[in-house]
């Protein structure tokens, strides 16, 4: 990513707050940087109506566009800077995250950046469906931010994994690693990295290599199936690859934070304990839903999510 200067931000035209934008403008340092916001609106009343005829229905959506541009205009003026050269757009577009995509494909953004709010009765979900379709399908980096204001002394948090289970072979790691290290900077704010290690997974293979008589052949130095043993060469092993894979950027290792048990569990406390203002996470997934642990974690962490795709993220509709 290095130093971002092409920011999309998408804007919520029934919105009064525009935490996406305020996100933004955090971004803004002492170089020029150009912001495009845009407007995908999409009003299925206007469609249903049967008494307006073809040319009175485009002359109806022609205004609902013209009003949100007048929005989009007067949020540029609010925040003028001589640092910001904004553009704006308003798109009348069905589904909206293909709308998304299509100006994506147009601005060529470093860094797509859309609030999310609880939108059910618990508000425990924040994702919007448009939120889970960005995640899937977006190229470039996506920052969803999920609250107006940062805790005190804010951090970005890169979660890595060293071990690779779910990008086997890849440089996702590394590309989550560089893109924080490069928001951080960007932002003047700490950065940290953290691994999970969960040895109840561990506990479940072990037994089951077990049962299966296999032990001495996988683990030759531990003819005596000694558990606690293997857990904590594995724990070492783990922690090894994980301050080999933070190299440069993480030299010091008390920004390393291997943290043991259920990530679904432990991982929005440790992002708790950092004052995390953005989780730095790899996304792989190219169709289908997203896996169980991640929704988990997108839908419960506290803090903004930035999602980044692997370098050879292809995505066809």
């Amino acid at each position: 990513m290095s130093t971002l200067s092409r920011f999309l931000v998408d804007i919520d035209p029934n919105k009064e707050s525009q935490p996406a934008l305020s996100r933004t403008l955090q971004f803004v340092g002492n170089t020029p940087v150009t912001i495009k916001l845009l407007s995908c609106v999409y009003a299925p009343s206007v469609l249903a109506n049967n008494f307006l005829s073809p040319q009175q229905l485009a002359k109806t959506k022609a205004s609902v566009l013209k009003i949100n541009e007048r929005k989009l205009q007067k949020l540029t003026e609010q925040h003028a800077s001589s640092l910001i050269k904004y553009e704006i757009e308003a798109i009348w577009y069905t589904p909206l995250y293909l709308g998304i995509l299509d100006v994506v494909e147009k601005f060529k953004p470093d860094l797509l950046i859309k609030a999310t709010h609880p939108h059910t009765i618990t508000a425990r979900r924040f994702f919007t469906p448009t939120d889970w379709q960005l995640l899937k399908a977006c190229p470039v980096p996506v920052l969803f931010v999920k609250h107006a204001e940062w805790p005190d002394n804010a951090t970005v948090v890169a979660a890595l994994d060293p071990s690779h289970n779910l990008s086997k072979d890849s440089e996702l790691d590394q590309r989550i690693l560089k893109s924080a290290f490069d928001v951080a900077r960007q932002l003047k704010i700490p950065l940290h990295a953290c691994h999970c290690f969960d040895p109840g997974y561990w506990d479940i293979l072990l037994e089951a290599i077990g049962e299966s008589g296999q032990w001495a052949d996988v683990f030759s130095g531990n003819p005596d199936k000694d558990e606690s043993r293997v857990l904590d060469k594995l724990r070492d092993e783990h922690n090894q690859q994980f301050a080999q894979e933070c190299g440069e950027l993480i030299p010091n290792s008390a920004n390393q934070h291997l943290i043991s048990g259920d990530i679904g569990n432990v991982l929005p406390q440790t992002l708790r304990r950092l004052h995390a203002g953005i989780l730095v996470l790899g996304n792989t997934y190219r169709t289908g839903l997203l896996g169980s642990t991640a929704q988990r974690l997108l839908e419960t962490v506290e803090c903004d999510v930035l999602a980044i795709k692997p370098k050879d993220f292809e995505f066809f509709v």
